[in-house]
Parts: structure tokens; C-alpha cells; sequence
């Protein structure tokens, strides 16, 4: 994969993380039920940033490059805009960036809900390392599978049909170009984003407990949660309720993913304009 899209990955997960950290850290506190507001110190609101950037900068550029790849290569097996293709595309990019998006997570999850004045992020991982073990990194390791396998392969197959209907229109309403606009990359975006952050959020609740059963915080609130995924999915429901417990942190998590990813696709997509020449090839074809 060429320099063009690894810089553009890089400036896109670079870029979302540190303007959306935030609401990340707000939605993490409210997943575990450590907070129910939106007012933190301020300090706290940018805890864990270095181990989200240290971890996303490469993560996000394995799962972008890895997509792309993918759905090139099997462009002349399964087309190069079927659903089929997008289906696959996104799970093996899910599959290659795992790895460091798990230990990202467990890092940056802990730095989020611990107590002010404890330390750093490399303070964190030498402890985690000291107690736990590298196991320690990749908590809720297959947790994380289900639930973004399944959330990437949702926004791909949202994000791909939704340029494909935005280029048609291009098409039929004459415009002077069928590239797409940065207001239609992110038109796309947040479509997608809504589909799959809703259909995954229940079990990413789920998997941000079992990943911080173990911190101090979380095992004061709830020790049992150490028992396992589904004494933490029980805790959950108990908690609150069926309904609310499907959709709980689901506005956070939206007012955090939403412009997080429309910002990551817009500079990606505006950084690689070879995309927009091979779009028109798909089109003439």
C-alpha cells in the first residue's frame, strides 16, 4: 500500500483521538456506571490520550491499509462493490488490527477511570505488566472480536453502499464531477457510524466492564464482575434494565464516534485522490 494512505490513516486516527478524547473518557465512565454527568476535572478528561494515539497512530493504519487491500484483492472474485466484498474486507481488517486495538483499550480504559495523581500511562502498563502479565494487555481480547467484527463489517457495508448512492446521484443530477465532497464523506460516515455503533453497543458495554473489572475503581463498585463475561452482562441488566442496558452510553458514544470517524474518513478520503480516479474507472466500467 502506498505512503499516501498510510499518511492518511495516520492523520486521520491521529486527528479524531485528540480532538475527541473527551467525550471518549465521558463515555468510558459512563459505560461503568463511575459517572453519570458530563462534568470532570479537567485533567481527567485527557487521561489515557498517549496510550490512545501511542496505539490507535498504528492500529487504525493496519485496519485502513489491511480494508483496502482486501477489497482490492478480491475486487476480481467477489466485484469490487458487492456486499460480499465489504462483508470480508471488514472482518479481516478487523481481524489484523485487533491485536493493538485490545491492549489500546485495556491502557487507555484504565488510565480513564483511575483516580487523579496515581501516575502515568507508563506507570499503568508496568503495573499491569508487574500484576497481570502481558495476558493482562488483551483483557476481553475475544470480547472485542464480537463486538467490532460484526461493527466493522456494519460500517463498511453502510459507508461503501452510501458513497455508491451519493455517486449516482452526482451522476444523475449532472454535476461537473462524481467525486464525492467532504460533506458527503462525512454524510456517509455518520450514517454508518450510527448503524453499527448501534447494533454493537450492548456488547461494547459489555466489553468495557470485563476489561476493567480488575481496576481499583471498578472492583470497589462491583468485585463480582471479575467472575466472568457473563456475570458482567447479568450485572448489567440487573443494573439497568433491559432496555436501558442495549442503549446505555449510546448518546456518548455517538457524540464521540460520529465526528471522530468523520473526521478520521474525510482526511483520509481527501488525502488519497487516486481513490477518486478509481471510482470513476468502477463508474465507467
Amino acid at each position: 500500500m502506498d505512503l499516501a494512505t498510510i499518511s492518511a490513516a495516520v492523520a486521520g486516527a491521529v486527528g479524531s483521538r485528540v480532538a475527541f478524547h473527551p467525550l471518549d473518557t465521558i463515555r468510558t465512565l459512563q459505560q461503568t456506571s463511575l459517572a453519570s454527568g458530563y462534568k470532570l476535572p479537567f485533567a481527567q478528561y485527557w487521561r489515557g490520550l498517549p496510550a490512545a494515539v501511542g496505539f490507535t497512530t498504528p492500529a487504525f493504519t493496519i485496519y485502513l491499509v489491511s480494508y483496502r487491500q482486501a477489497k482490492q484483492q478480491l475486487a476480481p472474485y467477489l466485484g469490487n462493490d458487492s456486499t460480499v466484498n465489504h462483508v470480508v474486507s471488514g472482518s479481516i481488517a478487523e481481524l489484523s488490527s485487533s491485536l493493538l486495538w485490545t491492549p489500546m483499550e485495556v491502557v487507555k480504559g484504565n488510565m480513564q477511570v483511575k483516580q487523579a495523581g496515581t501516575g502515568g500511562t507508563f506507570d499503568m502498563m508496568r503495573h499491569m505488566y508487574k500484576t497481570q502479565g502481558m495476558k493482562g494487555f488483551y483483557r476481553g481480547y475475544w470480547m472485542g472480536l464480537a463486538v467490532f467484527t460484526p461493527h466493522s463489517i456494519v460500517w463498511w457495508v453502510s459507508y461503501e453502499k452510501m458513497k455508491i448512492l451519493l455517486r449516482n446521484r452526482n451522476i444523475s443530477t449532472k454535476r461537473e464531477s462524481v467525486d464525492l465532497t467532504a460533506e458527503q464523506y462525512a454524510y456517509a460516515s455518520v450514517v454508518s457510524g450510527v448503524a453499527a455503533g448501534t447494533v454493537s453497543n450492548f456488547l461494547d458495554v459489555v466489553k468495557t466492564r470485563q476489561q476493567l473489572a480488575i481496576s481499583e475503581e471498578v472492583a470497589r463498585l462491583r468485585p463480582d464482575d471479575q467472575m466472568g463475561l457473563l456475570k458482567v452482562a447479568r450485572n448489567l441488566i440487573a443494573e439497568a434494565g433491559f432496555f436501558r442496558a442495549m442503549f446505555k452510553g449510546l448518546h456518548v458514544r455517538l457524540m464521540y464516534s460520529l465526528p471522530s470517524g468523520v473526521l478520521s474518513m474525510v482526511i483520509v478520503e481527501l488525502l488519497r485522490p487516486e481513490d477518486r480516479v478509481e471510482d470513476k474507472k468502477v463508474l465507467e466500467s
